[in-house]
């Protein structure tokens, strides 16, 4: 045997002892679209009004459940029964779930857990009931800056003005719809704007989606404009740009990144092996915008993004993109693989991960208390009004007393003296 041949035997040894470590799935992240639901508002002249929707307004809808059921069992037919992470049975050690402050995300998340963890027999607690409670954590929404996005960003509002007003796209479209925001408002009632007419949107796709009957003026030519619009720009222009999508879905990516480190290097710190995230299409739309893969396709009903952390230290995106169906895609980060290495998935998102959301947002500590000092300026100045105010009025009534005892004071008579 050459030297050679020798090298090559004792290098084939070295890498024949190395263990092989089994890729295993270590941490489950979870982030999904609520269900079905009924409009979130009618406009002015709607024949539909709000009594055609039993449920209510903006509320989850027996086809809602049914979807969210089933996102259920998709995830425990891959994730339990073919990858066999999940346990059948809850654990509260195992899975935390937080919603939105919405009836209509809070149930989705109820029925989603019905199809993930079905009652065994250990868990049945009524013969007649296939289903247990499983516990759904939420915030107030003026507290939520996580998942609910609609609380205040200065500077994201200020930048969306700009691009409302500057963008040409916008300002072309603006422009070819003209006759058509005039001609919405004719019917609807709602301001002669094109927000007016983006409002609307929302209400003709659940009416359509129901089966509602529509007015006359929605004909097929309107109808074909508007549904245009909604499906090519509505989603398009809730993030236009990457730093206004990290103004919204930065803090989020932040947390999913920050839980993976945790279960990577302390995971004593992290028992739980899914995280679950129920709140809604723009939502979504955030989290997948600033991680740079979104397509600017509207977020379906129960549509859902799985980002899994492996022992290896990699990290893998999936996203189910369609209610009816379980196909998931793979979502590969630009300049990375499917299997993405932890620290280059840190390294790409570095810039959509914000240090300080609250400063980036124009909510900095310094703006937030010369907002208290300025409340506790105006409570102190109503109080010394209020005190002013009394001191007037009881003065007053002293006053008015006095004068009523002297109008009716006794003078002296004869017989008074007697």
């Amino acid at each position: 045997m050459s030297s050679k041949q020798k090298i090559l035997k004792n290098i084939f040894i070295f890498f024949a002892f190395i263990p092989i470590v089994k890729q295993e799935l270590v941490l489950l992240q979870v982030l999904y679209r609520h269900g079905d639901r009924s409009p979130v508002a009618v406009y002015p002249k709607d024949p539909n009004t709000e009594l055609s929707w039993p449920m209510g307004l903006g509320q989850l809808t027996n086809e809602g459940k049914e979807q969210e059921y089933y996102l259920g069992q998709l995830l425990r037919r891959r994730y339990g029964d073919n990858l066999k992470f999940l346990n059948k049975t809850f654990n509260v050690k195992d899975v935390y779930v937080r919603s939105t402050d919405y009836d209509r995300t809070l149930m989705s998340a109820y029925c989603m857990l019905a199809g993930l963890f079905p009652p065994t027999k250990e868990d049945s607690w009524n013969k007649n009931i296939t289903w247990q409670p499983i516990p759904v954590h939420t915030e107030p929404t003026k507290d939520d800056h996580l998942i609910y996005l609609d609380n205040p960003c200065p500077v994201f509002t200020s930048k969306m003005e700009y691009f409302m007003s500057h963008d040409p796209e916008v300002l072309q479209v603006k422009n070819n719809t003209q006759d058509l925001v005039k001609y919405v408002a004719e019917h609807s009632g709602l301001p002669a704007t094109f927000q007016g007419m983006m409002k609307i949107l929302d209400t003709i796709f659940c009416e359509q989606t129901h089966n509602k009957k529509q007015p006359d003026w929605l004909n097929a030519d309107t109808l074909k404009r508007l549904n245009y619009i909604q499906k090519t720009y509505k989603v398009k222009w809730w993030y236009p740009t990457h730093e206004m999508a990290v103004l919204k879905g930065g803090n989020l990516l932040k947390k999913i990144y920050e839980d993976m480190q945790t279960k990577l290097n302390t995971p004593a710190n992290l028992t739980q092996k899914m995280m679950v995230y129920s709140a809604h299409d723009s939502t979504v739309a955030a989290l997948l915008k600033t991680m740079k893969i979104f397509n600017d396709r509207t977020p379906t009903y129960s549509s859902c993004v799985m980002i899994e952390l492996h022992n290896d230290n990699t990290v893998r995106i999936l996203y189910r993109n369609d209610t009816f169906t379980d196909v998931i895609v793979t979502l590969t980060l630009p300049g990375c693989s499917e299997f993405c290495d932890i620290d280059q998935f840190h390294t790409i998102l570095n810039d959509s991960m914000p240090a300080d959301w609250r400063k980036a947002c124009g909510l900095s500590d310094a703006n937030e208390q010369n907002f208290k000092n300025n409340i506790l300026g105006y409570s102190v100045m109503a109080c010394i009004i209020f005190l002013l105010t009394l001191l007037v009025v009881t003065i007053c009534c002293i006053y008015q007393r006095q004068r009523k005892q002297y109008r009716y004071m006794e003078l002296p008579t004869d017989m008074a003296e007697s």
